[in-house]
C-alpha cells in the first residue's frame, strides 16, 4: 500500500549532454514518513537525485511522482518540499529570527502564526536564546540548526537534506544527528539525506540506498547493510576501518591463502560450489588472532592506538588486512589468523556479487 507522500522513480535518466547519463534507469522507492539516505562517493548522483526530487534539475527521461502525481515538469516552488543545502545560506543583514520568518512573509504568513511556528522551531533546536543575534555572531553549528530551523517551519512533506552536518566538527556533528531524527520524530515527513559518511547513514537512517557510478549497488536497512552487503563495493564501503577482503583459492574443500589451507564448513562449501577462485571477507572487529592455533600465518606490519582500540595492520600471504582489537591486547610471536565462519563473507571474484550465507 502506497503512502500519501511517497516518492517514485519509474526509469529516470538524466544527462546533460543528451549522451552520457548521471542517472541511468533509475527505478527507486521512498516511502511516506521513511527516513531514507542516499550514501555514496563524490560523483555518483546522489546529490542529482535529490536535486531532481526538489524540481533544481529537469529530469531526462522517465517519470518521478510524489503522492502519486507526476511532477517531472512542476516548478519547484509548488512540490511543497523543505530542502537544506551544505551551504547555510543565511541572510547576513537579518537576525535569526528574521532568517526563519523570512520564507513564511514572503508567503503572507499572519504575523501570530509566524510567530507561533518560529518560536516552535527555535525551541526543538535549543536556539530560543539566540533569536536575536545575526548570523555572524553563532557557530557554526548554530548557523546549521537555524537553516533547519528554516526548513522546519516550512512543515512541507518532504525534508531534503544536501549533506548539511559536513562542515561541523566531529562533536556537533554527533548532537546534530540526533537532532534531525528527533526533527524527524516530531512530524514525520519524508526525509531523504544525501551523504558521503556511512557513519551518518548508518546512525540517522532507517532505510539507506548506497550509489557508485550512478547505480544503485543496494539497499536495505543499516543492519542489512552492515552485515549482508550485496557486494565488495558495499562491504568495503560500509564500516570503519572497511571490510578485509581476501582473494583465496578453493580446492578439495579448503581455503587456500599463500602456502596454507583451512578447512570450509559443509554448509559453505554450498555456496562456494564449484569455483576455484573466491574472495573472502571478514570485518576487522571480527577478527581473532591466536598463538600457533589459527589457520592462516599472520605478519603484523604496524599498529595504532585509538585509545579504545588496538588497531593491527597485518598480512596474510599477500592480503593486506586490518584488525581492531582491545586496547589492551598483548601482541605475541607466532600469532595466527583463526576464520569465525559465522562472520565471514563470500563473493564471486569476477561479479564480486555475495555469493549468500548458510541458512542459520
Amino acid at each position: 500500500m502506497s503512502g500519501e507522500n511517497d516518492i517514485v522513480f519509474e526509469h529516470v535518466y538524466k544527462s546533460y549532454d543528451g549522451k552520457n547519463n548521471v542517472i541511468a534507469d533509475l527505478n527507486l522507492t521512498i516511502p511516506s514518513g521513511q527516513r531514507m539516505i542516499l550514501l555514496g562517493p563524490s560523483g555518483c548522483g546522489k546529490s542529482t537525485i535529490l536535486r531532481m526530487i526538489a524540481g533544481l534539475e529537469k529530469i531526462s527521461g522517465g517519470d518521478l511522482y510524489m503522492g502519486g502525481k507526476r511532477v517531472n515538469d512542476v516548478d519547484p516552488g509548488d512540490r511543497n518540499v523543505a530542502m537544506v543545502f551544505q551551504n547555510y545560506a543565511l541572510y547576513p543583514h537579518m537576525t535569526v529570527k528574521r532568517n526563519i520568518q523570512f520564507g513564511m512573509e514572503i508567503a503572507k504568513v499572519p504575523k501570530a502564526e509566524r510567530d507561533k511556528q518560529t518560536d516552535w522551531a527555535l525551541d526543538i533546536l535549543n536556539l530560543s536564546e539566540y533569536k536575536n543575534r545575526l548570523p555572524r555572531q553563532l557557530s557554526g553549528g548554530q548557523r546549521q540548526r537555524v537553516a533547519l530551523c528554516r526548513a522546519l517551519v516550512k512543515k512541507a512533506p518532504y525534508f531534503l537534506l544536501d549533506e548539511p552536518l559536513s562542515n561541523l566538527d566531529a562533536q556537533l556533528r554527533t548532537a546534530a544527528r540526533a537532532e534531525l531524527v528527533r526533527i524527524h520524530e516530531v512530524y514525520q515527513p519524508t526525509f531523504i539525506y544525501v551523504t558521503h559518511d556511512q557513519i551518518e547513514a548508518m546512525t540517522v537512517g532507517q532505510r539507506i540506498v548506497i550509489l557508485d557510478k550512478s547505480i544503485i549497488q543496494q539497499q536495505g536497512t543499516p543492519d542489512e547493510i552492515y552485515n549482508q552487503p550485496a557486494n565488495v563495493f558495499v562491504a568495503k564501503f560500509i564500516g570503519s576501518p572497511c571490510m578485509n577482503i581476501c582473494k583465496a583459492n578453493v580446492e578439495n574443500g579448503k581455503l587456500i591463502v599463500g602456502d596454507e589451507a583451512a578447512p570450509i564448513p559443509e554448509a559453505w562449501q554450498k555456496i562456494v560450489g564449484d569455483r576455484k577462485v573466491v574472495r573472502f571477507g571478514i570485518r576487522p572487529e571480527h577478527i581473532e588472532f591466536l598463538p600457533d592455533d589459527g589457520d592462516f600465518s599472520i605478519k603484523v606490519t604496524y599498529t595504532e592506538n585509538h585509545g579504545n582500540l588496538l588497531c593491527v595492520a597485518f598480512t596474510v600471504g599477500e592480503n593486506n588486512l586490518m584488525a581492531t582489537l582491545d586496547p589492551f591486547y598483548v601482541l605475541q610471536d607466532n600469532l595466527k589468523l583463526k576464520i569465525k565462519w559465522d562472520k565471514i563473507h563470500f563473493f564471486d571474484d569476477e561479479t564480486e556479487l555475495n555469493l549468500g550465507y548458510p541458512e542459520r
